[in-house]
C-alpha cells in the first residue's frame, strides 16, 4: 500500500543522494541540490523540507533562502564548520549578487 510507496521513494532518493557524494568524493568538486519546503504545520513560522531527514542528514551544508519585501537572505542550517544559524542578506542584480546595507527586520516570506 502507501507505506510499501513511500519506502521506495525514499530508497530511491538515498540512492540518489550516494551517488551525487561518491561523485563529489571522487571528482573532488561541490554538488549543490535545490530543494522544497512546506509549511511547518505545529510551527507556522517554520518550513519544512521535503524530503525530510534523508537529505538533512546526507547533506554536508544547508542554507535556507528568504524573500524580504527589499531583498533576500539566507540562513546557514547545517555546516561542518560554520555556526548555524549565521545570517545574511543580498540583493539579486544585473551582475550577480549585490549586498544589503540596511538590515530588514520584518519576516520572512516563504519561498
Amino acid at each position: 500500500g502507501r507505506s510499501e510507496g513511500v519506502f521506495e521513494v525514499n530508497s530511491a532518493l538515498g540512492k540518489q543522494i550516494a551517488s551525487l557524494v561518491e561523485i563529489a568524493r571522487k571528482h573532488k568538486i561541490p554538488v549543490l541540490v535545490t530543494n522544497q519546503v512546506y509549511a511547518d504545520f505545529n510551527n507556522k513560522d517554520k518550513v519544512k523540507m521535503v524530503g525530510g531527514d534523508l537529505l538533512k542528514y546526507g547533506s554536508k551544508c544547508l542554507i535556507e533562502l528568504h524573500k524580504f519585501e527589499n531583498c533576500r537572505g539566507m540562513t546557514l542550517r547545517k555546516h561542518r564548520s560554520m555556526a548555524e544559524g549565521k545570517e545574511l542578506k543580498f540583493n539579486v542584480v544585473a551582475d550577480g549578487i549585490g549586498s544589503v546595507e540596511e538590515r530588514t527586520e520584518m519576516p520572512p516570506k516563504l519561498l
